[in-house]
């Protein structure tokens, strides 16, 4: 436990320290006197900076900045370098480490100081290993700064590190309570562990992510716990719970001082698909320039299936959560959507899986199914109006963008059209109440700043063209003024 505590003292950084911003463009000023600075026609407007042999090039990152499009050429005999990063809203995106790391120190030291901060990790690639018997590997997150905010690992490669993949434990054990999440990305063979998480009082998340530990481990030299051995956990959590869902791992995952593991949708051993997850760079210069040569496995990134609606990351509409009651086991569900429907597959506890169905009726409507149980749910990005639901509601507890419902609030079977295209000319103004609910429905008219809906009575004006409204209930009053037609159909 006193190793998760002080892994690595900012006061270890004896190397000049030097800032490579692509946001600031300080690239070639950061590079004079360490390393040589070129541009690369491998893949495009990256820039190479070449460690010489013995020494360590470091950058730094901080509040605001982007270190981006840098290929670290470390293929020199001794040659290493060190990413720094803390404060706040930063971002590390596109950076090859190219050569085997000697060891001594971790290639990558991030951390955010405020709670409502981020820092994101994308598209880096740690794959060319580290010297065998050395110490300390890919990514420590500094529990000294200390991590206090959120940092996003996306479309990382890290292989064959030693002293941990990536060491992301360290601010659980200060108490600083510090998030690390992983999606996209692929581990393979970093000795003690691939990927060590966790806060105290967070969850943290492994999603659509290969791990792989296989015979290759590479031995741990003076420094480590244990030198000489090749022992290694594919995840290991520390203090809290880490979830892993919709991965593929080969290797134990386990928990340690209080932490756990939750598995969700993974494949382990001989099941799993241990390819590299589409969009995980393959190569230093891969990574540089933007690119990703794998085409992976079923893991893969988070894109879902045509029958899957369509990924949430383009997705629009609004958020619906179906969450199981504490005491059920494979509750089910179906609902109907006049519109479209996409699963939300990044959304922690309520997140669809791959269990979870959209499917396209053919007719502008797509039907939902699923099964959650014991506190968990689904979640859904809703383009449309839900016409029908079919649940039992005292096993489900629903959310509509945030707000709790109940089953009648949200289906709306019945629809009323206002028809005015036949006069182009002339305006018709309407109103009308219901019993229930009703809202505007663009899949029945155009949608305007004159169509309102306020306690239970809406109105509006159309010329030439048709106002659609989705309503529960039973029409209480109405009125129009105009040449519009009017439809009404009940239940459908």
């Amino acid at each position: 436990m006193a190793r998760d505590k002080a892994r690595e003292r900012d006061d270890e950084l004896t190397v000049d320290r030097r800032s490579f911003l692509g946001a600031a463009g300080a690239g070639i000023a950061s590079a004079v006197g360490v390393g040589t600075l070129a541009s690369s026609g491998a893949a495009a407007d990256y820039r190479t900076v070449t460690v010489p042999a013995g020494e360590t090039q470091s950058f730094s990152v901080g509040d605001g900045e982007t270190l981006e499009n840098l290929l670290i050429d470390m293929t020199a005999d001794g040659a290493s370098a060190k990413i720094t990063a803390s404060g706040d809203d930063w971002t590390i995106r596109n950076v090859g480490f190219e050569g085997e790391h000697p060891g001594g120190h971790y290639l990558l030291v991030p951390a955010v100081s405020s709670p409502d901060a981020t820092g994101t990790i994308e598209n880096v690639y740690m794959g060319d290993g580290q010297a065998p018997r050395s110490a300390k590997g890919g990514v420590w997150v500094n529990a000294n700064v200390p991590h206090r905010g959120t940092i996003e690992f996306r479309n990382v490669h890290i292989a064959h590190m030693i002293d941990n993949g990536l060491y992301g434990s360290g601010p659980g054990a200060q108490g600083a309570g510090g998030v690390t999440n992983v999606y996209d990305s692929y581990f393979h063979s970093n000795m003690i562990s691939n990927v060590r998480l966790n806060s105290r009082d967070e969850t943290s998340y492994v999603e659509n992510t290969t791990i792989d530990v296989d015979d290759s481990v590479r031995p741990c030299g003076a420094g480590c716990s244990a030198p000489g051995s090749t022992s290694t956990r594919a995840v290991w959590s520390w203090y809290g719970k880490t979830v892993v869902e919709n991965c593929d791992v080969r290797g134990d995952m386990l928990g340690h001082d209080g932490g756990s593991v939750e598995t969700r949708n993974t494949r382990t051993g001989s099941d799993a698909d241990l390819k590299p997850p589409s969009g995980v760079p393959m190569s230093a210069e891969e990574a540089a320039g933007g690119s990703s040569s794998a085409d992976g496995g079923d893991s893969g990134s988070s894109t879902t299936t045509e029958s899957d609606g369509g990924a949430d990351g383009n997705a629009e509409g609004a958020v619906l959560e179906l969450v199981a009651g504490s005491n059920t086991s494979d509750a089910s569900y179906e609902f109907t959507v006049e519109g479209s429907a996409s699963k939300r597959t990044s959304a922690g506890d309520v997140a669809a899986e791959s269990n979870d169905t959209v499917t396209d009726n053919g007719d502008g409507t797509v039907t939902v199914s699923g099964v959650a149980g014991n506190g968990y749910g689904d979640s859904f990005l809703v383009d449309g109006e839900v016409v029908s639901m079919d649940l039992d509601e005292s096993q489900w507890t629903l959310r509509y963008e945030g707000d709790e419902v109940a089953v009648s609030d949200l289906v709306l079977p019945n629809k009323l059209v206002i028809d005015g295209s036949d006069h182009p000319r002339l305006a018709s103004t309407y109103s009308f109440t219901v019993s229930g609910e009703a809202r505007k429905s663009a899949a029945l008219g155009s949608v305007n700043d004159r169509d309102t809906i306020s306690e239970g009575e809406i109105s509006g004006r159309v010329i030439g063209g048709k106002d659609g409204f989705r309503f529960s209930g039973e029409i209480t009053g109405f009125s129009l003024e105009g040449p519009a037609r009017v439809r009404v159909e009940n239940g459908s």
